[in-house]
């Protein structure tokens, strides 16, 4: 289970997931479809995801909202 934050979500269902400690700035595909539990999604909202090889790339499924005491959890201690 990887974490990252949402770029964007569209109203007609799909969006980017931007993964956490990726530097290559390349944004992950995924579809309402591939949304378990919440199906409203922001921009910057911390997730959860898995990936799987898709013909145009790598693609997140079981993406799952983090709740926020998850996510102070998740953060990396400065």
């Amino acid at each position: 289970m990887r974490h990252g934050t949402v770029r964007w979500y569209s109203a007609q269902g799909y969006g980017f997931v931007d993964p956490a400690n990726c530097t290559d700035g390349k944004a992950l595909y995924f579809h309402i479809g591939d949304v378990k539990g919440h199906t409203i999604l922001h921009a910057g909202g911390a997730v959860t995801f898995d990936t799987i090889q898709a013909p145009r790339g790598l693609k997140c499924f079981n993406v799952r909202v983090v709740k926020t005491k998850e996510r102070i959890q998740c953060q990396p201690a400065t």
